[in-house]
């Protein structure tokens, strides 16, 4: 297949600035079947969950994929190892770490202005427009291995410690005052001792430095990658073998209407990366990764994602080029903000 070539880039698959979005927690128990409405929110939110880089003059709201033409696609590889497939898109998204990197200028600097309005007590933690657990790059489908699955439940990970730093802001446990949250969220135009809260707030003016807002970001890559997951999850190749995975999961007695919900069991799906998985979640686990690699889910999820983004780099390949350094200069001014910090 002509887009899985070797790359060096992050894995697509995370929206830069249009949302703020999270993917919050997944239901489903057991062997028993979910209720329809939490399975299509479930799978909704898994699909386009994505960390977030909240910035001035982006909208809101997940982009939604129209149902459109289906790409031709070569063979479809077999997929047996967790080893990273690269996507069309890479090359033009920058790495979670420069994300990170943005998201802690923003907070230094919105301190800083909570600091000039008197709110002495306010640090870059105090609201924290991020968390080290979602900092991670993140897929629909990811390929699971059988063997490890059943013998240690589903993956977790650890934050990647290269995302943080000795100058990351600790969280802070205070929590603020309503006249603190006025100037910060800018519903307020100036503080009780008369001082001019910036237009949008310090949260804004803290991304005021960070990002040029006469300069437009001619599209956004992870916002494209999102649209290929979405494309991709719609697309009949893939339905076909969600439908052969669900049959297969359904001879174990394990009735799940997608992926996502049986690997996002709130029984287990918070447990952390040092926590051994319970009996159920091995057997569960073991079951899913089986029943993905006998129909070659991810290989074919992959692969149809794939011609989803070449299709949309064709299309968009001159303003993914000219936004890339627009998005690099926002990273170093962030690294600029920090290194000033000290």
């Amino acid at each position: 297949m002509r887009s899985m070539h070797k790359s060096n880039a992050h894995t697509a698959g995370s929206l830069l600035a249009l949302a703020f979005l999270t993917g919050g927690a997944l239901a489903g128990c057991g062997s028993e079947p979910p209720r329809e409405d939490v399975s299509v929110a479930a799978v909704a939110s898994a699909i386009s969950a994505t960390p977030a880089l909240p910035m001035p003059g982006i909208s809101s709201g997940a982009p939604v994929a129209p149902k459109i033409e289906e790409p031709p696609v070569d063979a479809i590889p077999r997929i047996s190892s967790s080893e990273r497939i690269p996507m069309p898109l890479d090359p033009y998204i920058i790495s979670m770490k420069d994300l990170r990197t943005i998201d802690i200028a923003r907070d230094i600097r919105a301190a800083v202005c909570m600091k000039s309005l008197g709110f002495t007590e306010w640090t870059a933690g105090t609201v924290r427009t991020w968390d080290p657990e979602n900092d991670k790059e993140y897929d629909y489908l990811e390929y699971i291995d059988p063997v490890a699955a059943a013998n240690s439940g589903y993956p977790r990970t650890q934050p990647d410690p290269k995302l943080l730093s000795p100058k990351t802001p600790a969280g802070d446990k205070r929590r603020p005052t309503g006249e603190e949250r006025a100037a910060f969220n800018g519903s307020a135009s100036q503080t009780s001792t008369g001082r001019a809260v910036p237009e949008g707030g310090c949260s804004k003016e803290g991304a005021r430095g960070i990002r040029d807002e006469a300069i437009e970001l001619p599209v956004d890559a992870r916002a494209l990658a999102v649209n290929s997951r979405i494309s991709a999850r719609q697309d009949s190749r893939v339905t076909a073998a969600l439908a052969a995975w669900r049959s297969c999961m359904e001879k174990s007695g394990l009735r799940y209407p997608d992926p996502v919900i049986p690997r996002q069991n709130p029984e287990w799906a918070s447990r952390k990366a040092d926590a051994p998985a319970g009996a159920e979640e091995k057997r569960v686990a073991g079951t899913d990764a089986t029943c993905q690699r006998e129909v070659n889910l991810v290989g074919v999820y992959k692969t149809v994602r794939a011609a989803y983004e070449e299709r949309l780099v064709a299309a968009d390949r001159e303003k993914l080029a000219a936004a890339r350094p627009i998005m690099e200069a926002w990273v170093k001014n962030a690294e600029a903000v920090i290194a000033a910090a000290g």
